[in-house]
């Protein structure tokens, strides 16, 4: 019998299938005519309820008094399950965040995705809104930054 593959080799070939088959429904979706208002708007839906359900939860993680801290540790989690890697700032009550690797973005690419139809950044956008939300309710998140719009990286400015 071969051995096995560690846990965390197999949690990363599961996201880079996961994130591939998300790129290429969309692209698939494209091709077949299908608006791309009617995508994005059901990708973000769909994102969102997931930033939702990540907020529930870590709740009993950080218990009712969520800081600015416990916000950047959620984020960085969230950031590691999606295989993102980005750098944080934490300045009084606002965390800067630059996306320094995405492979999201890196689908797209690869399978030639048009600029208007990388979904990746809006989905991240609602995700993460609704996660921070979730745990705050006047966490406020933005991207400053969009690298499917021609930015050389995503940035991110979240504030409670």
């Amino acid at each position: 019998m071969e051995p096995a593959l560690p846990v965390e080799e197999l949690a990363s070939q599961r996201l880079k299938i996961m994130v591939y088959s998300y790129s290429l429904f969309t692209k698939n979706l494209m091709e077949e005519g299908v608006e791309l208002e009617k995508v994005k708007k059901a990708s973000d839906k769909t994102w969102a309820i997931l930033g939702q359900q990540t907020a529930e939860q870590l709740k009993p993680l950080f218990g009712e008094n969520v800081n600015i801290e416990a916000i950047q540790q959620s984020g960085a989690m969230a950031t590691s399950v999606h295989g993102m890697e980005m750098i944080e700032e934490i300045s009084g009550n606002t965390i800067e965040s630059k996306v320094t690797k995405c492979p999201w973005q890196a689908a797209n690419l690869a399978i030639d995705m048009p600029g208007d139809w990388r979904l990746c950044q809006s989905g991240h956008l609602a995700f993460t809104q609704n996660m921070y939300k979730g745990l705050i309710p006047n966490a406020k998140y933005e991207l400053t930054e969009k690298m499917p719009s021609g930015d050389q990286i995503c940035v991110g400015r979240t504030s409670i």
